[in-house]
């Protein structure tokens, strides 16, 4: 499904999770090789590239995996796509160790029943898919400018490195899990036990609040496609 010109939600990867790709036809705004945003969970990788090669895009023509962060369900299937593809891979230097590593994230311990069980379900989840060490070849840090007119947005919480993406040309934010959806046109704060640092998500939310973005795509739930920006500016401040 096309979002905005040139930005595509990837059909195989599903069960709650989004990724994106930026495909533009010739001549359209931005330009520039295909870059996929995120890859969902390991057993997506094989769905993921046939969406792509629907796509007119197939995995030998993408040039950068640009990953918000370093979970189970969004950099699930990036060693195997990073094997079809030879891409480079952006990602915060503060999350390329993750990435790097051999683990998946360990959930956030909080005092809690739900917390607990959360540990122990995701704990049973990763046994059964353990993870590949992937390079990151490009680390990036706040504003960095990306291919096809991207720049990358530090917004630190969920995880200490996670990045959105901001295309300011077509003024599309990809969120990654800096914020939250359930519904169309419901954005969330990203609070609670999947959050290493909720005071953060709250000082993330204020500034891509200040991008005001027309569109939104967030890592689960629907796209909000026009008018985000009061919508953002709104739980912002009800975060103040």
């Amino acid at each position: 499904m096309e979002i905005v010109p040139g930005l595509h939600l990837i059909a195989g990867v599903n069960m709650g999770v989004n990724a994106y790709v930026w495909h533009p036809r010739a001549g359209e705004r931005g330009g520039g090789e295909p870059i996929v945003f995120d890859c969902g969970y390991p057993w997506h990788a094989a769905a993921l590239m046939e969406s792509l090669r629907k796509l007119g895009c197939p995995p030998e023509q993408i040039a950068t995996i640009a990953i918000t962060h370093d979970d189970y369900d969004h950099s699930g299937a990036l060693a195997e796509l990073v094997d079809a593809s030879g891409a480079e891979v952006v990602a915060h230097r503060l999350e390329a160790a993750s990435i790097e590593g051999m683990t998946w994230r360990e959930l956030p311990r909080r005092p809690s029943a739900f917390s607990y069980v959360l540990r122990a379900v995701t704990g049973v989840a990763y046994a059964a898919r353990p993870k590949r060490s992937v390079k990151v070849t490009r680390l990036v840090e706040d504003g960095a400018e990306l291919p096809g007119g991207w720049s990358a947005v530090w917004t630190p919480g969920h995880t200490p490195g996670h990045l959105a993406y901001w295309h300011p040309a077509s003024r599309v934010l990809i969120a990654g899990d800096a914020l939250g959806s359930r519904l169309r046109g419901e954005i969330l704060a990203n609070v609670g036990a999947y959050s290493a640092d909720n005071e953060a998500v709250v000082r993330s939310v204020e500034k891509m609040a200040a991008l005001e973005p027309d569109t939104i795509c967030f890592g689960h739930g629907p796209e909000i496609v026009g008018n985000a920006a009061p919508l953002l500016k709104r739980l912002a401040r009800s975060l103040a």
